[in-house]
């Protein structure tokens, strides 16, 4: 896995939260995870997922214990906050995974299939640059937008009814624009990235719609 998207002090964070066995019924999946796998990026954020329930609370209370967490929030189904200076997120999500996890620092990594499914629906949501940089990384490498909508079908099983938001969503770059672009460690500009999602979008608009 690519590490150097990583900083030492988040490398670090992330092998304490791994031994501590606090995150061992979760998987690290988002922008971090992508990162380690490509190695096209910096990432500065933890994002981890579990089909199990839990009790944001006692949560916070356990990682208060092991090292500087301050919450933001901590009900329902979401941990948030900062652990030892790093951004940290924890979600109950019951969606099935659609591959195997990989290992890294005793933590669960979500599998590329897994994030590229999550990606669409954080673009449809509210996509930013790096939602979108990583899309259009994992299209650079190999998988090309309609793999993507499969594998968005194969986890949520609902690409027939949200089609057409998803390819709305693909050309929306106006929440984006406002956001920052990440720290790139393959260069690459903001507009390859549009231009290459728009002309892929478009290719397929007239398949599914």
């Amino acid at each position: 896995m690519f590490t150097t998207t990583l900083s030492d002090h988040a490398q670090t964070t992330l092998a304490l939260l791994g031994k501590s066995g606090l995150v061992s019924k979760a998987y690290l999946a988002g922008g971090s995870a992508l990162a380690l796998y490509f190695g096209h990026r910096y990432s500065i954020d933890f994002d981890f997922f579990s089909s199990e329930k839990f009790d944001p609370q006692k949560l916070s209370h356990d990682l208060k214990q092991l090292g500087k967490f301050k919450t933001s929030v901590a009900k329902g189904i979401s941990l948030i906050g900062e652990f030892n200076a790093v951004k940290l997120s924890y979600f109950e999500y019951n969606y099935p995974l659609i591959g195997p996890f990989a290992k890294f620092s005793d933590i669960n990594i979500a599998s590329i299939d897994d994030i590229a499914a999550m990606k669409l629906v954080a673009i449809m949501d509210r996509g930013t640059k790096k939602d979108f940089i990583d899309l259009f990384e994992m299209i650079k490498q190999g998988r090309n937008l309609e793999d993507l909508f499969k594998l968005y079908d194969k986890k949520y099983k609902l690409l027939a009814e949200n089609i057409y938001s998803i390819l709305r969503s693909l050309q929306y770059f106006d929440d984006a624009e406002l956001s920052q672009m990440p720290r790139m460690i393959r260069k690459v500009t903001w507009k390859e990235v549009k231009g290459l999602i728009s002309a892929e979008t478009i290719r397929l608009a007239g398949k599914y719609l």
